[in-house]
């Protein structure tokens, strides 16, 4: 009897081992010792605002033995501009490309970079249409969230209040979606929109120092990070005194520059996206479709935060506006 108990005993741990290595095998299907490199253009690629994209993107790639390449960028005058430096990417070898463009006018371009190598798209503005994975924040979500956060501060004394949106280029459909988050919003406020000033913050200071001597407004909301630091250099100027006394900024941002003047006072409220997360989730999926021949064209949203300086000290927000790196 011991020995039939034995014999059984044997046999359902052969049993475990072999189901044990049927389950390893068939999450290593179509896996390849093959090393990949992945290229990662995104505009303003050494601009802090990158940061913690950048630590979730080392961060997956060291998870999933990918080499990174994060490609020195400065500001893009055009989408071929942008192009071309893909191009070279993948004619040196890249596997894989994860990219954030800011026009749709490359379509045919990405389509047929597409043939070649695995393409991620990166809070971007080409519309995916079912062709290629986009990992992005909801930036009509994000344009509500800083409405609902203009209208908790400022509660009933929101009528009649005048607002200047700080809009970025309305050719990015980011933009127009995070202005029609902010618009729908603010509509049954009683706030005033007094104008929106679209373009490229370095494009844009003369035009709204001008905007400002002749339709001052009570509220600013920068829809970027980029204009949203130039908002707060505005304040660091000679207007420093009248303009903080009178005009509430809120904006979209993530560097260290703007997290430092919000926890400053100078401005109210930040939407920050979960940057750590996107550059973690773009280069877990471009991964997947390399390794083990995933679906390509699966996209993901990623969560945001709202953030106010009674709060930025929260563990929570803290995690992921300085994301520890294992």
């Amino acid at each position: 009897m011991k020995k039939n108990r034995l014999y059984f005993g044997m046999l359902i741990l052969m049993l475990v081992a072999v189901i044990i290595w049927a389950f390893y095998n068939m999450l290593n299907v179509g896996k390849q010792e093959t090393s990949y490199r992945v290229s990662v253009v995104v505009e303003n690629s050494n601009s802090d605002r990158w940061t913690s994209l950048r630590q979730g993107l080392e961060q997956a790639a060291r998870d999933y033995n990918i080499s990174l390449s994060l490609v020195s960028t400065g500001s893009f005058s055009t989408a071929m501009e942008e192009m071309d430096v893909v191009k070279k990417q993948v004619t040196n070898g890249a596997n894989g490309i994860i990219l954030q463009m800011n026009t749709d006018h490359a379509g045919q371009e990405l389509e047929d970079l597409s043939g070649q190598t695995a393409v991620l798209l990166l809070e971007t503005d080409v519309d995916p249409e079912g062709v290629y994975a986009l990992v992005a924040p909801d930036n009509e979500e994000m344009g509500a969230a800083l409405a609902q956060a203009v209208q908790s501060d400022f509660g009933d004394g929101l009528a009649g209040k005048r607002v200047g949106i700080l809009a970025c280029s309305q050719s990015q459909r980011s933009m127009q979606q995070r202005y029609t988050g902010v618009s729908q919003g603010l509509r049954e406020s009683g706030a005033v929109v007094e104008w929106s000033l679209e373009g490229k913050a370095e494009s844009i200071k003369d035009a709204f120092y001008t905007l400002e001597q002749d339709k001052p407004v009570d509220i600013l909301i920068a829809l970027g990070n980029d204009e949203t630091e130039m908002m707060v250099d505005f304040f660091a100027g000679d207007e420093l005194g009248w303009r903080l006394d009178r005009c509430s900024l809120y904006g979209v941002g993530s560097s260290e520059k703007n997290v430092y003047y919000l926890d400053k006072g100078w401005i109210q409220t930040l939407v920050v996206p979960n940057e750590f997360n996107m550059g973690y989730q773009s280069m877990e999926a471009i991964a997947k479709q390399l390794i083990y021949h995933m679906d390509t064209t699966r996209s993901s949203k990623v969560n945001y935060l709202v953030v106010d300086r009674e709060h930025l000290y929260d563990a929570d927000i803290q995690k992921v506006l300085f994301p520890i790196v294992q």
